[in-house]
């Protein structure tokens, strides 16, 4: 007896199947079941099953796609995530190269606001800064000028006059910048006897003095002289006063000088 093979077997069992499925419902016509019919169900069924088959390698290859995606799309979140770590590690580079050459440009705008103070210091002693004078009493001839209170001594005869801040129509220097400024004044007296006091005032303020008394035979001529420095604003004046007598000739005994030290 011949065995049947796994086709064959399936076969049947398939036909098994079709004939019980074809039970027919309650008050439907009964009718044979014809061998074409099976093999039409059969070849529905078989093309549903190619069908399915097409369907499930469409589906596993969408899956494998899919996980092809992921991975790669995995690969690039790790690519990102170490572009970023590098780009944030050169960012905070940056961002400390930054304070620190803000720090540089604060240092050097402070070095530049320094050396612009200077410069305009020397702008300005330029300008303004270079001021001396110094003047006898007498322009010509000798003799001795009297004075019965203090009043300011008129020096005429002006050796230096850098600035032209010393006035010889009123005897006053008036300081053109706030600085220190260094004064002096000499006062000679003879043939007289009248006694001599010289004073250094600044604005109306009395600041040095010196003077002697008259001359006598024993001594005939004396000299008094005083030197001060002095802080002045701009526009201060400073002026030599004298009470009695002082005396000035071609060898210009009485003087007064003054002249700038440096600015403030």
């Amino acid at each position: 007896m011949k065995t049947k093979t796994p086709s064959a077997i399936s076969l049947v069992l398939v036909f098994g199947h079709l004939c019980g499925a074809q039970t027919p419902s309650p008050g439907a016509e009964q009718g044979p079941l014809t061998l074409q019919d099976v093999w039409d169900q059969l070849r529905d069924l078989r093309d549903m099953v190619v069908q399915q088959k097409v369907e499930l390698r469409y589906l596993t290859e969408r899956v494998t796609a899919a996980e092809s995606l992921v991975e790669a799309l995995e690969i690039a979140n790790a690519d990102q995530a170490a572009e970023l770590a590098f780009a944030q590690e050169k960012l905070s580079t940056l961002q400390q190269r930054l304070t620190a050459d803000e720090t540089n440009l604060e240092e050097l705008e402070k070095h530049q606001e320094g050396q612009d103070a200077a410069l305009r210091e020397l702008q300005t002693l330029n300008e303004v800064g270079k001021v001396a004078f110094s003047a006898s009493l007498l322009e010509s001839g000798e003799g001795n000028t009297e004075g019965d209170a203090f009043v300011p001594l008129v020096y005429k005869n002006v050796f230096t006059n850098i600035g032209n801040h010393y006035n010889p129509n009123t005897g006053w220097f008036t300081a053109p910048v706030r600085a220190l400024y260094y004064f002096r004044f000499t006062g000679h007296l003879a043939h007289t006897e009248s006694s001599m006091l010289m004073r250094l005032v600044k604005n109306e303020d009395f600041i040095v003095a010196s003077g002697d008394r008259h001359t006598t035979a024993e001594d005939l001529e004396d000299n008094v002289s005083a030197g001060v420095v002095l802080q002045l604003e701009e526009g201060d004046v400073v002026s030599v006063q004298f009470y009695g007598e002082v005396w000035d000739d071609h060898y210009h005994r009485t003087t007064f000088s003054g002249f700038l030290l440096f600015l403030l």
